[in-house]
């Protein structure tokens, strides 16, 4: 049986996320659990995708991954499951089922084909998804679920990408993690030698490899373990530091044209 991975902006506090695992253990008996996350912020699209995208190459390799962060619940918006790899992501249309990129194949759920009540208008995770998520993980066949979709027709993944412009990288803060560095969507195979990062009013010059080489209280870049270029403040931290938080603008300057 393939395991389960779970990531939702359900929280803690309330049952739904009890609730999910009961139903993932009723739909598939003995079936192995990991909980990425439940703690992005209520229907923040933007945070699922990125921690989605940061785990994505670390999970099982045939992984049934279960997203539900979902603010348009119940509208016309489609649920729907796509095979990336030998992997399956279960997710509402909304660019989750397109953060790992585009799927070989997908399918739109249905409960009648999985012979499932009609789903309450607003726990579709709880009525639809985990079912689903708990059929494919059993080996059920994807058109015992639903009808198939064009992998092309599905909503974008919502993280933007840097654009190059001539010798310099437009980018963005794409996530703030718990210790306050800034994690920009700048691949840290784009930084050369020298480079440097505009990030506010300042320019990071001090390129580190890692957190503990800066100075305390010093901005720093590096290479963070998602691949992206981070800024960091040792001691510290660097969104309050920079006054900084997912969206703002980074750029990226060669080391030959980097100067005040």
């Amino acid at each position: 049986m393939r395991v389960i991975v779970l990531l939702t902006d359900f929280g803690l506090d309330d049952h739904y996320v009890g609730v999910l695992h009961a139903v993932l253990l009723r739909e598939a008996p003995g079936v192995q659990r990991i909980d990425l996350s439940h703690g992005t912020p209520p229907g923040d699209l933007w945070h699922a995708s990125f921690l989605l995208r940061s785990a994505w190459d670390h999970l099982p390799a045939d992984a049934v991954v279960l997203a539900v962060v979902d603010p348009g619940v119940g509208s016309e918006r489609r649920a729907v499951a796509v095979e990336i790899g030998k992997r399956w992501l279960v997710a509402p249309d909304n660019g989750l089922a397109m953060v790992a990129g585009l799927p070989s194949s997908g399918i739109i759920l249905d409960t009648v084909p999985m012979g499932l009540p009609e789903p309450s208008a607003t726990f579709h995770g709880r009525d639809l998804f985990a079912p689903a998520a708990a059929r494919l993980a059993r080996g059920a066949k994807p058109d015992e679920l639903g009808e198939a979709l064009e992998p092309a027709s599905l909503v974008p993944c919502p993280l933007p990408e840097p654009r190059v412009e001539g010798d310099h990288v437009q980018g963005v803060i794409q996530h703030v993690d718990r210790f306050g560095n800034l994690v920009t969507n700048l691949p840290g195979s784009m930084a050369g030698t020298g480079c440097q990062l505009r990030a506010g009013w300042r320019r990071i010059t001090h390129n580190v490899r890692t957190y503990a080489e800066g100075r305390n209280g010093e901005a720093v870049c590096l290479v963070g373990s998602s691949g992206f270029l981070e800024i960091s403040v040792p001691g510290g931290s660097a969104a309050e530091l920079l006054t900084l938080a997912v969206g703002d603008p980074v750029e990226l300057l060669p080391a030959e044209t980097a100067a005040p």
